[in-house]
């Protein structure tokens, strides 16, 4: 059953919600409206200065548990393959609809972090293509939008490439010489442009097909197959998995509850795993003229020392709304080690757009593309505080590099108010599960 989830209690007064200009640690939504807990203690600004966030109910661990472990609707029962499945159709003016069990109203908590609160949902554009084109093609905010980013859209071709009757993945495809990705583990491989390129050339090891596209007017979704029989992927059971984490003082109102479950996702993906040689790399970043612009670690196979490393950060500086996203890309595609024969994927967590000049969005969209090339799939994990305009850009960095939109949710009651994204139905499900399914739909 669709229902709305009454929205949480008010969030501590000085809680950022769209800038990065507090700094400091922000970790609970207040109880009732006086902004304060039970032995909590807020600094000038009102927001709760360090770790002082006691007075939790440990009721509420025992709600949400029930939420997803028992509640009335199994949260995982229309996922795909690791892609949330068509629920129902868009409403008209796309707004989200958050589909939650019959119980699932809950008392304004106040929370301890630890893992497996935070709750969020997953919108794949390239699931629902024919949607992104109606909500395209019927919102004049969308289009300003793409003005804005200068996203490469108009036109998506999905080519699926099959070796001896399987799907081969790993397959490097090319549109018109200019637009590249890599085939997923169901051999597919999305790629975009804004004009008609009529020649698709798909290549792996020493085999090659190049292939005419036959364009109908008006036409602006075409799916396309090659055989390329004989080929063998090179792409092994092998995982290469990042993070890259926004940690300015606008994230104070989540971060602390992120680092908690990054750790234990982070761990759990491993040991779940363990057949599967697996590096983790996790990154953090600012703005210009911050602590850092982006602290960056290598891949590493050594868990306990990326635990380590998330549990030292803090959310502190930027300064204003956008972050330089920019920077923290070109980090995570050029200055580490992707394994390349691995199946790569990127968590990009945050709370903000990058900076809107014209050389920093060209930039911005390079990165993404050559991502899209190297195979490494972005998820964004948009948490509170981000506007529509944030939530395309990210939606149009996921589908360009065939990776999937992730969001948190108030379902929760962590951190600020998060906007609903403009999508269709979705499940609301715990982040740590959703996480972990998302990678496994990559792996098998």
């Amino acid at each position: 059953m669709k229902k709305y989830l009454t929205a949480f209690a008010a969030v501590i007064a000085a809680l950022s919600l769209a800038g990065c200009s507090a700094e400091g640690i922000a970790p609970i939504v207040g109880a009732g409206s006086g902004g304060s807990s039970e032995s909590g203690t807020a600094g000038s600004s009102g927001r709760f200065e360090g770790s002082d966030i006691g007075g939790r109910k440990e009721s509420f661990i025992d709600k949400i548990n029930g939420i997803f472990d028992g509640g009335s609707k199994d949260m995982s029962e229309t996922a795909d393959e690791g892609l949330l499945a068509e629920a129902t159709a868009p409403s008209g003016d796309y707004a989200g609809v958050a589909i939650l069990p019959d119980d699932c109203i809950i008392d304004d908590p106040e929370i301890t972090p630890q893992s497996g609160l935070l709750t969020g949902g997953e919108w794949n554009d390239n699931a629902h293509w024919a949607d992104w084109n109606a909500l395209y093609g019927s919102r004049e905010d969308w289009k300003g939008y793409k003005n804005v980013w200068n996203t490469v859209d108009d036109y998506r071709l999905t080519v699926t490439v099959v070796s001896d009757g399987k799907p081969l993945e790993g397959a490097k495809v090319s549109w018109g010489g200019s637009v590249s990705a890599v085939t997923n583990n169901k051999g597919e491989a999305y790629l975009f442009s804004d004009g008609m390129p009529s020649e698709v050339t798909v290549t792996c090891g020493d085999k090659s097909a190049t292939s005419l596209v036959d364009w109908v007017l008006d036409e602006h979704d075409l799916y396309f197959s090659v055989d390329l029989d004989g080929a063998v992927s090179p792409i092994s059971q092998k995982l290469d998995l990042m993070i890259m984490c926004d940690t300015t003082g606008s994230m104070g109102d989540e971060l602390e509850y992120l680092k908690v479950e990054l750790e234990d996702i982070v761990k759990s993906i491993k040991s779940n795993n363990a057949n599967i040689p697996t590096r983790v790399s996790v990154n953090f970043y600012r703005d210009t003229d911050d602590e850092y612009e982006v602290r960056q670690f290598p891949f590493s196979d050594n868990i306990d020392e990326v635990a380590e490393a998330i549990r030292e950060q803090s959310a502190s500086g930027g300064g204003d709304f956008p972050e330089a996203v920019h920077t923290a890309l070109d980090s995570a595609v050029n200055n580490h080690d992707w394994d390349e024969d691995s199946v790569k994927i990127m968590f990009l967590v945050l709370d903000a757009p990058p900076h809107e000049d014209a050389q920093i969005v060209d930039s911005v969209n390079k990165y993404v593309a050559e991502a899209a090339e190297m195979g490494i799939r972005i998820v964004p994990i948009a948490s509170s505080g981000i506007d529509k305009s944030t939530e395309y850009l990210l939606r149009a960095m996921a589908f360009t590099t065939g990776g999937t939109y992730t969001f948190l949710t108030d379902d929760s009651g962590v951190g600020g108010s998060h906007i609903e994204p403009t999508v269709g139905a979705y499940n609301v499900e715990k982040l740590k599960d959703m996480m972990i399914r998302i990678v496994n739909g990559y792996l098998t």
